[in-house]
């Protein structure tokens, strides 16, 4: 009889028990609504455009130019065989391309954003290094305050474009300027319209 009794009691435990849990439940185990979302996928960052490149120095003097979008140039009174002024106060002559080809590089117009400036001998340092002229075009760098880059072009003499001494970019900014007018022929160009003209004979360097 306690057999049959502890027989049935294991029975009735047994369909509780199944009546109550409707899945077996796992060690463990995150309820559904209780589980994180799984994670996007983070997409690969894009490789930069190929030939692009950061320019980490700029030239000073440079980045003013193309700021205020003027070329200042001083060029020299005494010389008129290479710079000149017509009567409808246009200057003319070999200087005056070299400086307009210059301007041209620089991102400038080279009709409307170049200005002029004749100055006296007595006059063409103190020019540069009061900062009055960003280049000087036949000048000499007599003092360590002035630098001379070039030639630009040699005739009887070495002419150079003279600028301050503390801006080696825009020393090398200028050399590379003119050997590109060199080699893409706006030397020999604005040799050709100007000094030819005249018989005088000059090279690039």
């Amino acid at each position: 009889m306690r057999i049959r009794v502890l027989a049935a009691v294991v029975s009735a435990t047994a369909v509780l028990s199944a009546c109550g849990q409707s899945a077996p439940i796992e060690p463990n185990a995150v309820p559904p609504h209780n589980r994180p979302a799984p994670a996007a996928p983070v997409p690969p960052s894009p490789a930069p455009p190929a030939g692009d490149s950061v320019e980490l120095d700029i030239s000073p003097t440079l980045a003013k130019i193309k700021q205020r979008r003027l070329l200042l140039v001083g060029v020299r009174a005494d010389a008129p065989q290479f710079v000149s002024r017509d009567p409808a106060g246009e200057y003319r002559g070999f200087d005056a391309e070299i400086a307009r080809d210059l301007a041209k590089r620089i991102g400038l117009d080279p009709a409307t954003q170049v200005q002029f400036r004749r100055l006296p001998p007595t006059l063409l340092q103190d020019a540069v290094t009061a900062g009055n002229v960003d280049v000087l075009l036949g000048g000499t760098a007599d003092v360590p305050q002035l630098a001379a880059v070039g030639p630009y072009a040699v005739t009887d003499s070495k002419r150079y474009l003279v600028i301050k001494s503390d801006d080696r970019l825009l020393s090398d900014e200028l050399r590379h300027m003119l050997d590109a007018a060199v080699a893409d022929g706006s030397w020999q160009r604005a040799y050709d319209a100007t000094l030819a003209t005249a018989g005088i004979s000059a090279r690039p360097r």
